[in-house]
């Protein structure tokens, strides 16, 4: 039987659903610092890590090409040292190392460990006949294909550094060559869920680029993705960001590290602002982590999900020659490798 009525409080609760804002995306519960604890310490300017679900984790450091530090707390250095940067497994028993040997005057290639036999072979040593010298952080796609920011051609005490040197270059089957560039001081970067977009740290600028994967398997133009993170000043050196600090600046956005979350956002490291962030689907800034006293996080440069669940975040604090982990609220998004 036909009810006007019915059909009348049918149509006026559709209404309000379509007039009722959307839910805000999922931002990660705030993890205290007091429920962190060391798993390593002692380490020599250690700068990347990466994580496996068997809770060992792999660090990059200034003592050997990589320390491997196992569940039960036993350290394993292979590889020599040099001036290793941020890692990622490869999934084939190997740790894809990038090397920034413009901070010793030096090549930066990106490099690949075995870590059974610690045998070391170059992957990348140079682009159009130029040599590379500040390889900073690897990411693999499921293809095996493996991307890899380079920061810049000189000048690497300048972390403000204006100049849109930077760019990301893929390794595919022994080729070599720039997928994306136009970026201030790449750092950091990932792949979102389905690899359609690759997140890029621009480190001057303080905050994340992202970048749409084309057909051919290069990258759009980058844009910005989420708000600038905090203070940035122009060109400035090593030496003026830390007198920023001891005054008393602690609100500085120079990005880091970055990590996403089975839920969509987007964990980045601010190393001078001793604090993660994650920037929400919906491109909201929420503060994970923060430690303004330096108790057990300084300088924090690199994160990275692991253990079974994925729900154990490591965190290096380079200033600290640590690593410490806590338990997340929610996992991390499974990465090849793991």
């Amino acid at each position: 039987m036909h009810d006007p009525t019915r059909r009348g409080a049918l149509g006026g609760l559709a209404a309000l659903a379509l007039a009722a804002p959307a839910r805000a995306a999922t931002a990660p519960a705030p993890i205290p610092i007091s429920s962190f604890t060391t798993v390593a310490e002692g380490l020599k300017i250690p700068e990347g890590v990466a994580a496996d679900r068997a809770g060992d984790i792999y660090v990059s450091n200034q003592d050997s090409a990589c320390v491997i530090i196992r569940k039960d707390g036993s350290r394993r250095h292979v590889g020599p040292p040099g001036a290793a940067n941020g890692v990622a497994l490869d999934g084939k028993g190997g740790l894809f190392i990038a090397t920034f040997g413009l901070l010793h005057d030096g090549p930066g290639p990106l490099l690949r460990l075995d870590l059974q036999s610690g045998r070391i072979e170059e992957v990348a040593g140079e682009i159009d006949g130029r040599t590379l010298v500040a390889s900073n952080f690897p990411v693999v796609s499921r293809d095996g294909s493996v991307y890899c920011s380079h920061s810049k051609w000189s000048d690497p005490g300048v972390i403000g550094d204006r100049r849109p040197e930077g760019f990301v270059y893929r390794v595919s089957s022994g080729r070599v060559e720039v997928v994306a560039s136009g970026v201030r001081g790449a750092n950091g970067c990932c792949f979102d869920r389905d690899e359609r977009h690759l997140y890029v740290a621009q480190t001057p600028a303080g905050n994340v680029l992202r970048m749409r994967r084309l057909d051919d398997g290069r990258f759009g133009p980058p844009e910005p993705y989420g708000p600038v993170l905090g203070g940035v000043v122009p060109d400035a050196g090593v030496a003026e960001i830390r007198a920023r600090i001891g005054a008393g600046d602690r609100d500085l956005g120079y990005t880091d590290g970055l990590a996403f979350d089975v839920d969509g956002a987007l964990w980045v490291t601010l190393p001078f602002a001793n604090k993660i962030v994650a920037i929400t689907p919906d491109q909201r800034v929420v503060t994970v982590v923060s430690d303004p006293q330096a108790r057990l996080m300084d300088m924090p440069t690199n994160l990275a999900f692991g253990g079974p669940d994925l729900r154990d975040l490591y965190v290096v604090s380079r200033l600290r020659g640590n690593v410490i982990r806590a338990r997340s609220p929610v996992a991390g998004l499974p990465l090849v490798g793991q």
